[in-house]
């Protein structure tokens, strides 16, 4: 590598010019930014790969990312700086201005006058119009902790505080995750909370890759976060045209009212299904409500139409899409929240609708975007609630059929069976039964078998929250615990100086397993708090 012989605009831009060619080349020779196509249908990991696949621009921008990243590294070996050094030397405008030609984010004008919101979010907010749209960096509550030295993100969080490697997230998981075979049911919310949940999950959060400028990585997010619908509408125009029919304003429809079909084949040589998520394919759960949701928008098209005839069928679109998203945004703050959080804590955050009339507050210096601690971690409290059997009920709520959910990820077989399951039969019976208890194990169904195609290549979906969090640089339990005010675990004791919010138990199979407190993921920390009983999620887990 040449030495540095000056700095200066031609320095910077040199260095960038050497990492395009280089990410260039890498991407020519991975096949990175290409689409893929003949994706092996009983292939665990093609069909986990089908669902998370990015769209084209955010191939763009990861490959603007990656030149970023390398040209940073090239300045500051070339000129035997640090990051905080170029920055303090006044480079940053000089490298914006080197990257600009790389970067696939422009500068966006709004029109004030707009009366319908946008697919991907863009512009909801005047001021600043990319804040919470898709495609966008993930916004964090504090810095993040990344295991390369220089902590921009080329190496995940994996060393304890005493030098050591941090515990293999799977034996965490054996540790604190594992609550045997049958998974106690609560006895006050039912299964349709727990997928209601992933639902706006999925509207608010679609990670792959992160922004492209110097400092530390920020992994992007693929949907909006807004709560705008846009898990059945789709984050992009190119998405929303491929599920709407514009003569008509209504959603596409597919043989007895389920969605229609997309492209290539799930488990058992099934025909998958499309929507504005494609995630909808990981259990019939989530695709009974995507389906519930797609029959309502064209329920209320058709009114809109029968009282409107001289709209035509754009406009019959946006005004429903319109109305729709604000009874699903009602659901979420008048059911779902109250549920999640409590009423005490709902109402002390304001997010309460008001008895009476509208609330017209508006604080455009807040940025909407999904927090990264949030997507990757805090949110996750869900899937202990998930169970181990899918099933059916009749028209009277009687249980029909149930049969083991593990077999049925990726597979729709049970929506188009309309004798024994069906999109109504599934939704009767998440409606009569109670979701699994709220505490800190997961059923084997998620932690041994999720999205298993064969015996033994499931997934542990605990381990995998913890390795997402040490992947998105996620700090230590103890940090959020400090950054929430609240007293970070001196000990591994169930008391003061210790682990506060557990349970002698909870407190055991942590310290089994970690080191250090400081050690401690935020994942594992955060769910094996001791909940309240006023509601379904944990302590520390409601602040973020």
């Amino acid at each position: 590598m040449k030495p540095y012989s000056g700095q200066g605009i031609d320095i910077v831009s040199e260095c960038v010019a050497e990492a395009v060619g280089l990410v260039d080349r890498r991407f020519q020779t991975s096949g990175i930014g290409q689409r893929r196509l003949g994706y092996d249908p009983v292939s665990i990991m093609s069909l986990f790969s089908r669902v998370k696949a990015a769209p084209l621009r955010v191939s763009s921008m990861a490959r603007s990312a990656d030149i970023s990243e390398i040209a940073s590294d090239i300045i500051t070996r070339r000129m035997s700086i640090t990051m905080g050094d170029l920055q303090g030397l006044g480079m940053s405008q000089r490298f914006a201005t080197a990257m600009d030609s790389n970067c696939a984010l422009k500068n966006i004008m709004c029109n004030p006058a707009d009366i319908y919101r946008q697919p991907n979010g863009v512009c909801n907010n005047l001021k600043n119009p990319m804040w919470g749209s898709s495609i966008t960096a993930q916004p964090r509550f504090i810095p993040p902790h990344y295991g390369d030295g220089k902590n921009i993100g080329i190496i995940p969080r994996y060393l304890s505080v005493s030098g050591e490697p941090l515990p293999n997230p799977r034996h965490i998981s054996n540790s604190v995750h594992n609550g045997g075979i049958s998974p106690p049911r609560g006895c006050q919310f039912t299964v349709l909370l727990t997928f209601f949940g992933q639902f706006v999950d999925h509207d608010v959060i679609s990670t792959p890759t992160k922004e492209d400028r110097e400092g530390p990585r920020n992994q992007m997010n693929q949907a909006s976060s807004f709560l705008d619908l846009s898990v059945t509408y789709g984050s992009t125009h190119e998405t929303e045209e491929d599920l709407v029919d514009f003569s008509t304003g209504k959603l596409y429809e597919g043989s007895f009212g389920l969605l229609p079909q997309g492209e290539g084949e799930c488990i058992e040589n099934t025909r998958c299904f499309r929507s504005g998520d494609q995630r909808h394919t990981e259990n019939p759960f989530l695709n009974t409500i995507q389906t519930l949701f797609m029959r309502e928008h064209n329920r209320i098209a058709d009114i809109l139409h029968e009282i409107n005839l001289h709209w035509n069928g754009e406009r019959i679109y946006k005004e429903t899409r319109k109305l729709l998203t604000g009874i699903y945004q009602h659901i979420v703050f008048t059911e779902f929240l109250p549920a999640l959080l409590g009423d005490e804590l709902t109402s002390q955050f304001g997010l309460l609708p008001k008895p009476v009339g509208f609330n017209t507050q508006y604080n455009d210096n807040v940025d909407a975007g999904t927090r990264n601690a949030f997507g990757a971690a805090a949110f996750r409290i869900g899937h202990t609630f998930i169970g181990s059997l899918i099933g059916s009920s009749d028209m009277n709520f009687n249980e029909m059929h149930n049969i083991p959910l593990e077999n049925e990820f990726f597979n729709p077989r049970t929506i188009y069976d309309r004798k024994n399951f069906g999109v109504e039969g599934i939704l009767r019976w998440m409606l009569n039964q109670f979701q699994s208890q709220s505490d800190r194990f997961l059923t084997p169904t998620v932690r041994n078998r999720l999205f298993q195609t064969r015996p033994g290549n499931g997934f542990d979906l605990g381990a995998l929250n913890i390795q997402r969090g040490r992947d998105h640089g996620l700090p230590s339990y103890n940090s959020f615990r400090r950054h929430c005010g609240l007293q970070p675990a001196w000990t591994f004791i169930a008391g003061p100086t210790g682990l506060v919010d557990h349970d002698k138990g909870a407190a055991l199979s942590l310290q089994k397993i970690y080191k250090h407190p400081d050690d401690i993921d935020l994942f594992p920390g955060g769910l094996s708090e001791t909940p309240l009983k006023v509601h379904w999620s944990d302590q520390h887990l409601d602040v973020l």
